[in-house]
């Protein structure tokens, strides 16, 4: 046996655990579940094949399009804040000279190593109707209570219903529940853009400012025609993680909205395939909401890499 085999096979078997874990949890998990997509089956009984069926389904369903449109209002209120809080606070902390800078940064870092459930639950104490710090702090300026969780109405709509104009269903807005399921999205992401754009500001060479300043140029113009260029890397890296993180948002909905939210309103995608499958038991259902929601995110992120990676410095 000559070395170069010796080689090849040493190498197969250092990899053998982890390929090993990878197929037994991961590959064929994903197509045992594209396989039974095609099925209709419910656990307890023998799976029928139904071909394109539950797929059909899906696409022409209601409820699912609209679960579709819920998430669309999550990754859109949750992306663009994360990054600008994220870029802000960065900023902020980019002197490491700052008295207490190390423990700042701890601080803006927390949400992000906090349990998710916890996080919910927190949020959903903060923001409960009838004892929640939120409408606590609403009634010592003499305002009333806001039914955070419980009020279906979305927030465009409770703008225009001053001015008695109703609006279509998509149209609407996002619900007071989401909004919060949001700001809990937000807060949580924010800790982690911060760390990314920090180190991307701490790369940025000073001589570019130093260049800058002596062309006259100001802090803005600075900003604006060098930092943001030259952060442009760490920009795309974040939208790309928030995007595919964002679509599968499912734990603080559970805890916050265990029913989907007022009229369904928080019912996002990954939540309506949980329903389908553990509630309804439509598992071949659930498996092909997940396939159309794995294609969506694919293509989302095909999307930014085609028409966004472009822009990014090199």
């Amino acid at each position: 046996m000559n070395s170069k085999l010796k080689k090849t096979i040493k190498g197969y078997f250092f990899i053998s655990p982890s390929a090993t874990v990878m197929i037994v949890f991961i590959f064929f998990p994903l197509l045992y579940a594209f396989f039974m997509s095609f099925h209709q089956w419910d656990m307890s009984s023998q799976a029928i094949f139904v071909g394109f069926q539950n797929y059909v389904l899906a696409l022409t369903s209601t409820q699912f399009w609209n679960s579709m449109f819920y998430t669309l209002y999550y990754v859109l209120g949750v992306l663009p804040f994360s990054l600008f809080f994220g870029l802000f606070f960065a900023i902020l902390l980019r002197d490491g000279t700052m008295r207490g800078v190390g423990i700042y940064r701890m601080i803006y870092f927390m949400p992000v190593v906090t349990s998710p459930i916890a996080a919910a639950m927190g949020f959903n104490w903060i923001f409960q109707s009838q004892m929640g710090i939120a409408n606590h702090i609403i009634e010592k300026f003499g305002g009333q209570d806001v039914s955070w969780l419980t009020n279906p109405t979305g927030i465009l709509q409770m703008f225009f219903n001053n001015f008695n104009i109703s609006l279509p269903t998509i149209l609407q807005g996002p619900s007071l529940a989401l909004v919060v399921i949001i700001l809990l999205g937000i807060w949580q992401n924010v800790g982690y853009s911060t760390v990314v754009y920090l180190a991307g500001l701490q790369s940025i060479s000073s001589t570019y400012y130093e260049a800058a300043a002596l062309d006259g140029a100001s802090e803005w113009k600075s900003f604006w025609n060098i930092t943001l260029p030259l952060l442009s890397p760490s920009t795309f890296f974040l939208m790309i993680m928030f995007t595919i993180s964002s679509f599968q948002v499912f734990g603080p909905i559970q805890i916050m909205t265990p029913s989907g939210g007022p009229l369904n309103t928080t019912s996002v995608v990954v939540f309506y395939l949980y329903r389908q499958a553990f509630s309804y038991y439509n598992m071949g259902y659930a498996m092909a909401v997940a396939f159309l929601l794995m294609g969506m995110i694919l293509l989302a992120t095909i999307f930014q890499f085609k028409f966004l990676e472009r822009r990014v410095y090199e």
